[in-house]
């Protein structure tokens, strides 16, 4: 281990809901060069915070809300384990399974934490006990990683163990692991872990609304191979500027890395990673298509276009660049996302037919407001045919039969891609004692021409 490598220490506190992803990052980090830990069956809050201040990569994965995240399981009891933003003034932690980010002296106890990874529900967002991107950022940490909504792990999928499920949370996590040991910056393994996961399931689970902070002046650019402790705090990032096609850009480097367990492959299959002068990185498949691109937004300066012409701006650039889209699929997604403090992305998503209907393929574009240049972009692609036997009462009366509830709050989506499908979702709103409530929200895919659960997942 080189001198200055601290050892990357990987929690997770959802006992067997997210194990795959635990041993999965814990891999990669060992194989990076970090002595890596993971722990599967939950961890003291009082071990996770000594674990942060001896840790250049610390993960916790499970119930988070904001400005709470459970080390070990259990949202009923004040036996919970909590660990909280907090704010400049918790010097002390006001209860004995709780600790506050800000406990650490800033720029001392985690100014060698090169990553932190907060993998639950709204980590992104502020709440009362205060601001895990704020907190990480005032510590020293280089780039932490928040979500902005809800985020589903794994709890069964037909025919597997919970133990080892690849699904959902847990594969969106596999993958990011293994592209961080390509050398990818944080920012292009999130990216490409979320086209990888549609490409698998044609649903990104909310790992696509990923927000990356830190102390680093470009967080999003922190890599973690090779082990290493902290990174220089003044490296800026270069913005893409706007191109139309891929023909237009120089390549400057090429390799070959593991693809996604997609549906247009019987396995994983190769992909041709390719880097570019202007700094856009982008995967073909085998036959020379465009798999994903991930370029860098702006955080600065005016606005130019309007939410309508970045629309336009995205559906140009998609028809001239992706193969089979044509103007009458259906947009199913055209909102503000923000990845970085500063950005200012519109996310455009198109599937090729209403949902439930045979032929279902997914294009996703970012597009940068200031520049009109395309940040991201993936091509995905689902085998099913439509074959819609079930209603959507149906559907909901099989996923509460599963799941024992009559009263949560339940809709069902229609929806084909590598099965036909309907997408059931139960939401419980937030469940557990009054100061530590966390999202209770599952979510299955019933086979819409028997009832049989394909998958079940939950927040």
């Amino acid at each position: 281990m080189r001198a200055g490598v601290r050892r990357s220490g990987v929690r997770q506190p959802l006992g067997s809901l997210g194990s795959d992803d635990v041993t999965s990052f814990t891999s990669a980090a060992q194989s990076m060069g970090y002595s890596a830990t993971g722990y599967t069956n939950g961890r003291q809050v009082n071990d996770v915070f000594n674990d942060g201040a001896d840790s250049a990569v610390l993960g916790l994965f499970g119930h988070a809300n904001a400005d709470i995240f459970q080390t070990n399981e259990g949202a009923t009891d004040d036996r919970d384990q909590i660990l909280a933003a907090g704010t400049t003034t918790d010097v002390v932690s006001p209860y004995a399974n709780i600790r506050f980010l800000t406990e650490y002296t800033p720029y001392v106890d985690a100014d060698d934490m090169r990553l932190l990874i907060l993998a639950g529900c709204d980590t992104a967002q502020s709440g009362p006990w205060g601001d895990f991107n704020k907190a990480a950022t005032s510590r020293g940490v280089d780039s932490a990683i928040g979500f902005s909504g809800l985020v589903y792990y794994p709890a069964t999928t037909a025919g597997t163990a919970i133990s080892t499920t690849n699904y959902s949370g847990n594969y969106f996590w596999s993958r990011f692991s293994y592209h961080v040991t390509t050398g990818a910056s944080v920012s292009t393994a999130l990216a490409r872990a979320r086209t990888d996961l549609v490409a698998k399931e044609g649903n990104a689970g909310g790992w696509d609304r990923y927000v990356i902070s830190g102390a680093a002046s470009n967080p999003g650019g922190v890599t973690l191979k090779p082990a290493g402790a902290g990174q220089p705090l003044n490296s800026q990032p270069l913005a893409t500027e706007a191109f139309t096609g891929f023909t237009q850009l120089t390549p400057v480097a090429s390799t070959t890395s593991q693809g996604p367990d997609g549906t247009d492959v019987t396995d994983v299959t190769d992909v041709t990673d390719v880097t570019t002068a202007e700094g856009v990185q982008y995967r073909t498949r085998q036959d020379g298509t465009i798999l994903d691109a991930v370029g860098t937004p702006t955080t600065g300066g005016e606005i130019t276009l309007s939410t309508n012409e970045a629309r336009e701006a995205a559906q140009r650039f998609v028809q001239d660049n992706v193969t089979g889209f044509s103007t009458d699929w259906q947009l199913v997604t055209d909102e503000a996302v923000s990845h970085v403090d500063g950005d200012a992305v519109q996310l455009v998503r198109w599937r090729t037919v209403e949902a439930g209907k045979a032929g279902a393929r997914e294009v996703t574009a970012e597009i940068d407001r200031r520049t009109g240049a395309v940040t991201y972009l993936s091509a995905n692609r689902g085998s099913a045919t439509a074959d819609f036997r079930l209603t959507t009462e149906d559907a909901i009366a099989a996923a509460r039969a599963v799941i024992g509830d009559t009263a949560g709050t339940a809709s069902a989506e229609p929806d084909t891609w590598n099965a036909s499908r309907w997408v059931v979702t139960v939401d419980r709103g937030l469940t557990g004692r009054s100061d530590a409530q966390v999202p209770d929200v599952e979510r299955l895919e019933i086979d819409s021409r028997n009832g049989t659960v394909l998958s079940r997942s939950s927040t």
